[in-house]
């Protein structure tokens, strides 16, 4: 039996629990372990249990074609072992191929350490949403840096309602950049700071921790982490009310996106100029934009992204008085909506049933 951290015996028997619930149907389940050492201890005591295949994936291409394998005969449970940090090709394939770990037929075990769950989450957040089971284990860790870790495997998008959460959250990202020292962690933490505080209606603030991330970004050679902080500076400009500022680091965002392939970034840049365009009182511009964003997401199956544009298109077609496109347009947002359990959809609703209402002759 290999050695486990006491403070890990219960998580590790729920996640051999799940395993066993979900044998011969797929699932993902997501393990979190820092220390590589610990993480064999791990997979020693799934092999006790269950037939394994183990693949490490050193990169997207590699990954892509074992997820498109045949059915594995004879395993119970597929294990796939992650690098440190995830580049760039891992990252779109996690985010293009993340279904193929349900396809299977058997349960998958992806294990990440603390630094590349933090890229999932924030880089690779449809893989992220298609996640089963999720469990992080201490090892002989304890204290703040696994708070970190646990604080980290809920995207912001979905704790913000909380101050409190993220007030904890700002405390242990400021925690962490006392302690770390890969550039590439430091960005993303400076970044995830900037997001804090525009969530916490600080703009100025935002911006401060999103032109830091952003010298990181571009001194390391992050292309991917440029782009992402021009977009949220962009951002952070547009909640202060200047959104001929907030559409220059749009553009360049924009440029690098297309530059590097990130055919989602595009797609969000594109978005966010429309709005930003709409701001300014230039719905037609607004809609060129829209037009173009809605084009992608239809193109990878970004199915969020692609209600989201429709319904801002359907504003705009309304602003113009071209009602009958915009009741068009609204329509198919709702049935996205609906689909996708997005909590966009009562509004949409609301906004529709308006809409239609004015159209219905006295």
């Amino acid at each position: 039996m290999a050695q486990i951290s006491i403070d890990d015996l219960d998580e590790v028997e729920l996640m051999l629990t799940e395993l066993e619930i979900s044998k011969g149907k797929g699932n993902l389940v997501i393990c979190v372990v820092a220390s590589p050492a610990y993480r064999s201890k791990i997979i020693q005591l799934i092999q006790d249990r269950f037939s394994t295949k183990i693949t490490q994936i050193e990169d997207g291409d590699t990954l892509i074609y074992d997820l498109k394998g045949k059915k594995l005969e004879g395993v119970d449970v597929s294990l796939w072992i992650f690098p440190e940090s995830l580049p760039n090709d891992i990252i779109e394939a996690l985010n293009n191929f993340r279904e193929f770990f349900y396809q299977a037929g058997i349960p998958s075990i992806v294990f990440l350490s603390p630094s590349a769950l933090h890229q999932a989450i924030s880089l690779a957040p449809d893989f992220w949403r298609y996640r089963g089971g999720f469990h992080v284990l201490k090892g002989d860790e304890t204290g703040k840096a696994y708070q970190a870790v646990e604080a980290l495997s809920t995207p912001l998008s979905m704790s913000y309602q909380s101050k409190e959460e993220l007030l904890r959250r700002k405390r242990i990202n400021e925690y962490l950049l006392e302690k770390i020292k890969d550039k590439k962690d430091m960005s993303n933490s400076l970044s995830e700071l900037g997001s804090i505080h525009l969530l916490l209606a600080e703009p100025r603030k935002a911006i401060e921790y999103y032109e830091q991330a952003l010298k990181i970004s571009r001194e390391i050679g992050d292309r991917r982490g440029e782009g992402s902080d021009l977009g949220n500076l962009g951002s952070a400009y547009s909640h202060l009310g200047e959104p001929r500022k907030a559409i220059q680091y749009y553009e360049q965002a924009l440029k690098i996106s297309r530059e590097i392939g990130d055919r989602r970034g595009e797609g969000n840049h594109l978005g966010n100029l429309g709005l930003a365009y709409s701001d300014l009182g230039e719905p037609r511009k607004a809609i060129q934009y829209y037009e173009q964003a809605l084009k992608i997401s239809r193109e990878i199956g970004d199915r969020r992204g692609e209600g989201n544009r429709l319904g801002k298109l359907g504003i705009a077609f309304y602003g113009l008085s071209r009602r009958q496109e915009a009741i068009k347009s609204m329509e198919d947002a709702v049935k996205i909506f609906e689909q996708i359990e997005s909590p966009n959809l009562i509004s949409a609703k609301k906004t529709l049933a308006k809409w239609k209402e004015a159209e219905t002759p006295k």
